[in-house]
């Protein structure tokens, strides 16, 4: 597990950058976290570290999911918010991208019973008078060096 202080928008777009540095085809992210806390925003700066155009990356609250094909590799947005059981998830499509090809990143993810993949990321966000906290949780071997990459590219930035 490791934990990185969000004192502003700044450190989230870099940790959103460091993130998109180590992601592959078929990584999932699962986000944790208040209303307001920042999963929305962290994705877009994320997609915008993969080539995708920042300010097209919205809640997909309403949609369920949104894709966003034109970066270096296809991201999926999937908030669940509003979905109460494994039916409504499983009426969602998102099996339909567990194919490999695609990035997905999940929004209130503790609606989802089962985990999509054995290797992933739970990323949570909390907010604590004005700072944020991310929360990083790997799941797998692979994760866990990604993990690692993603702390030394964050502090790293942060020092410049």
């Amino acid at each position: 597990m490791t934990s990185l202080r969000l004192k502003d928008i700044g450190d989230t777009r870099r940790l959103g950058i460091c993130i998109s540095k180590v992601l592959e085809p078929g990584d999932i992210i699962l986000f944790h976290g208040d209303l307001g806390a920042g999963k929305t925003t962290l994705t877009r700066y994320t997609a915008g570290g993969l080539g995708i155009e920042e300010r097209e990356v919205t809640s997909p609250t309403f949609n369920i999911i949104h894709e966003y094909l034109d970066g270096k590799i296809p991201l999926v947005h999937v908030d669940l918010y509003r979905l109460a059981d494994s039916a409504d998830i499983l009426d969602t499509g998102i099996e339909e991208y567990l194919t490999g090809e695609f990035i997905i990143m999940v929004e209130w993810a503790e609606h989802l019973l089962e985990p999509l993949s054995d290797e992933y990321l739970e990323l949570d966000i909390s907010i604590q008078n004005d700072t944020r906290t991310a929360v990083l949780r790997p799941v797998g071997s692979i994760w866990r060096k990604k993990v690692e990459t993603i702390k030394v590219c964050f502090e790293r930035e942060a020092e410049r």
